[in-house]
Order: structure tokens, then C-alpha cells, then sequence
């Protein structure tokens, strides 16, 4: 009975040494167990990012941009309009370019009491003679100022001219020296409406014994 145990012993132990070698020789078909599945991480999702919107209209108390040096068209309402001559005329020049009519255009370059090429001087220094200058803004006016700078005096009328070509008397006076010299004359105008671009100042220097010159002519006025 005992021989019959070991027997059976034995034969089971051989049975199960066999199948593990079996398993162990090339070409079984026993596979080996499966790596783990992997895993793909789970990419967060995509948050956008706003950009605050940018107002294509400045705020209404942002100032307007002016250009350096830019002059507005139109001066304030009720502010006299100051200017000088641009161009000018004359009945007779003692010379061109020097002594004529250009010359009484721009502002005065004369300062002293002399006889002066920067000035408009007639052709002899004891005729009846006229200057004529124009400027470029046409205004009502109110005031215009004379510079002479030589023998100042012998201006016996000052006329002004509209944009149709009318001539107003403005002044008139008997001609004869001062001693103020250089001197302005100025003379205030009243009780013209019209717009007038132009001045005619006329000179009579028969009893002078010099050329009366004229540096510069200023024009103010009403736009």
C-alpha cells in the first residue's frame, strides 16, 4: 500500500516536471503577459486670451493736434487784422530794385533818419508823386500807419482801394517838414464799409529840398 503512495507520487512529480520544461522550449506558445496599457495624458483645454478692445475714436476731450508753425485762416471774431504790404506801385522811382516801389513792402527794415536804398524814393526829390501798395487779406479798415524814414513830412493824401477797384479818401493834409525823424504817421479811418486790399499814399515834395522816403506800410483792420 505504502509502495503504491510513492508510486503515485512520483508520477505526479515527473508529469509536472515535464510540462515545465515544455513551456520553457523554443517555439512554445506561451506568451509571455502584456505590458500595462498606456495611458495618454489629457491635454487641458485651450483657455483664449482677450485682448481689450481699442476705441478707433479719440475721447471728445482730447485736444486737436495743430501742426508746428500752422496759422489758423480766420483770426477770432473781432480781432483787427494787422499786415504789411506784399506788393506795390508807384508813379516814378528814383531807381529799381533799389529805391522803388518793393521796397515799401514787408515790414520797416529803415531805422535811423537817412536817405536809405531799403526805401521807396520818387525819381526827383521835388515833384507830385504816388505809392501804391497792396496787401493780402482785404479788410474794412480802421488804421494805417506810414514809416518814413527820410525827410518824412510832404504826404499830402492817403486814399484806399476796394476789391472793385473804388478809391476812398481817407486823409488829406498841406504838405511840409517835421522834425520828428524817422517818423509813423498814422491815420485812423472811419466810415468806410468796404473791403479794401490797397492803399495810395501821395506826396507832394515841391517845397521840400529832399526825397521824402517811405520804409514801410502797415494796414489794419476788421476781416
Amino acid at each position: 500500500m505504502i509502495a503504491r503512495n510513492r508510486l503515485y507520487v512520483l508520477l505526479v512529480a515527473g508529469l509536472v516536471l515535464i510540462f515545465v520544461a515544455g513551456a520553457c522550449l523554443p517555439g512554445s506558445t506561451v506568451s509571455p503577459p502584456s505590458p500595462p496599457e498606456e495611458v495618454t495624458p489629457t491635454t487641458p483645454p485651450v483657455v483664449p486670451t482677450t485682448t481689450p478692445a481699442v476705441p478707433t475714436t479719440a475721447p471728445t476731450n482730447t485736444p486737436p493736434v495743430v501742426e508746428p508753425g500752422a496759422t489758423p485762416t480766420q483770426p477770432p471774431a473781432g480781432a483787427a487784422v494787422r499786415q504789411w504790404a506784399v506788393g506795390g506801385v508807384a508813379s516814378s522811382s528814383y531807381s529799381d530794385p533799389d529805391w522803388g516801389a518793393q521796397q515799401a513792402t514787408g515790414a520797416p527794415n529803415v531805422t535811423d533818419c537817412v536817405d536809405d536804398q531799403r526805401a521807396w524814393a520818387s525819381e526827383t526829390y521835388d515833384g507830385v508823386d504816388w505809392l501804391e501798395v497792396t496787401f493780402a487779406t482785404a479788410v474794412v479798415p480802421t488804421e494805417i500807419n506810414v514809416h518814413e524814414n527820410n525827410s518824412p513830412g510832404f504826404i499830402n493824401k492817403v486814399e484806399v482801394k476796394d476789391q472793385a477797384g473804388l478809391y476812398y479818401t481817407v486823409w488829406e493834409g498841406t504838405p511840409g517838414a517835421v522834425e520828428q525823424c524817422p517818423r509813423v504817421f498814422t491815420v485812423s479811418v472811419s466810415g468806410v464799409s468796404a473791403r479794401v486790399n490797397a492803399v495810395r499814399i501821395s506826396l507832394d515834395q515841391s517845397n521840400g529840398g529832399d526825397w521824402n522816403e517811405i520804409d514801410a506800410v502797415e494796414l489794419v483792420g476788421q476781416p
